[in-house]
């Protein structure tokens, strides 16, 4: 149920079969490895007056699909030159938005379309908050994988082993460091307590590597919800299990449900919908805010990485840091499912509006204020 009032503001996702370009509309997508890298150009109906932004991964995986991206956006008639590839440095990240907003700029930009499907999580931030600077009207494109690894019998086979330590089911080669942005820091309440609001995923070393970085004082945790593999709910939860239990239940309650083998985190919200994410990030915000530093670390879907920004946005103290993976196993997504879309209209004046219609449903400040 959604109960801030920021949120019926908010758009729906909606399906996408063609992605249909708006005339001078700019496409940004990235040049991953996963199958849906290419989900964007294959589905894109474009005009003469349509261009579009490629980012390239350095230090990227071997597989990564760019030339594929590049020779299928050329084929539907967008011209990519050389500079319209954008270089994104995930060890490294704060070059990219001067170089992706320089190039926006050049484009004479109004609006863009940012296909997330294979971007890394902090490149949906750092993109997105270059959109909402410029005040551009955003579309986010979403393309959901057909099959996600690792698998169910992955996942039982993980389970009945029946470690001592509850095992990350690996999806990446290990944990690169924390990375934090300078566009998404904030020295906001420094020296007080810490409290780090972390995403379950199938990497339980991301959430320890943060905890070994920041010293929390005290840790929530927001389990994902996929619309269609229920059992994943259930997995991450055990994979967290011990680490939940270590900072007690007060911060992180838990509910038993007949069809789950395991306690099952209460705060737990869709992989897809975006707005219940923004809607348990704002209750945490205004329990916390008064006499806590807010560290954020987008480690669930990305979709879930859209309700982050929208809550940094609307509330710029949060401070952002992520535990950058090495590298990515063989464990991933494969193929091509439901494409969705969601439009913003200008990203700027919304998020001004969300903030005001926020701070005066919660502490009372006038609405032009």
């Amino acid at each position: 149920m959604i109960r801030n009032t920021t949120l019926p503001l908010l758009p729906a996702l909606h399906e996408c079969g063609t992605l249909k370009l708006r005339k001078d509309e700019v496409l940004v997508t990235a040049g991953g490895f996963e199958d849906r890298a290419l989900a964007a150009s294959q589905s894109v109906v474009a005009g003469r007056s349509n261009r579009a932004l490629v980012l390239k991964y350095e230090n990227g995986d071997s597989r990564n699909k760019l030339g594929e991206v590049l020779h299928t956006l050329r084929e539907k008639g967008l011209g990519v030159e050389a500079n319209d590839i954008v270089c994104y440095d995930r060890y490294d990240p704060d070059a990219f938005p001067g170089g992706f907003e320089r190039r926006l700029v050049e484009l004479e930009a109004k609006k863009v379309v940012v296909d997330i499907s294979a971007m890394s999580k902090l490149a949906i931030l750092l993109c997105l908050d270059v959109c909402r600077e410029m005040n551009l009207d955003v579309r986010v494109f979403y393309a959901e994988a057909e099959r996600y690894r690792p698998t169910e019998k992955e996942y039982q086979r993980a389970k009945q082993a029946n470690n001592l330590q509850r095992p990350t089911i690996q999806v990446y080669t290990g944990v690169h460091r924390v990375i934090r942005a300078s566009r998404l820091s904030s020295v906001a309440m420094q020296g007080q307590p810490t409290a780090a609001i972390v995403f379950m995923s199938f990497n339980e070393l991301f959430t320890q590597a943060l905890l070994n970085t920041v010293y929390p004082s005290r840790l929530f945790l927001i389990n994902g919800r996929p619309p269609n593999l229920g059992w994943r709910e259930e997995a991450t939860a055990w994979i967290h299990e011990q680490l939940r239990r270590e900072w007690g239940e007060e911060d992180n309650p838990v509910e038993m449900r007949p069809e789950a083998s395991v306690p099952l985190p209460k705060r737990t919200v869709s992989t897809l919908e975006y707005r219940e994410t923004l809607e348990v990030l704002s209750l945490l915000y205004w329990e916390l805010a008064i006499d806590h530093r807010i560290l954020l670390a987008p480690t669930g879907s990305k979709m879930q990485t859209v309700g982050c920004f929208f809550a940094k946005s609307i509330h710029p103290d949060i401070h952002i840091e992520y535990p950058a993976p090495k590298g990515f196993l063989e464990l991933y997504s494969e193929e091509v499912e439901q494409k969705w879309i969601v439009s913003f209209g200008k990203l700027g004046g919304m998020i001004g509006e969300l903030r005001r219609t926020e701070r005066k449903s919660h502490i009372g400040i006038p609405r032009h204020s």
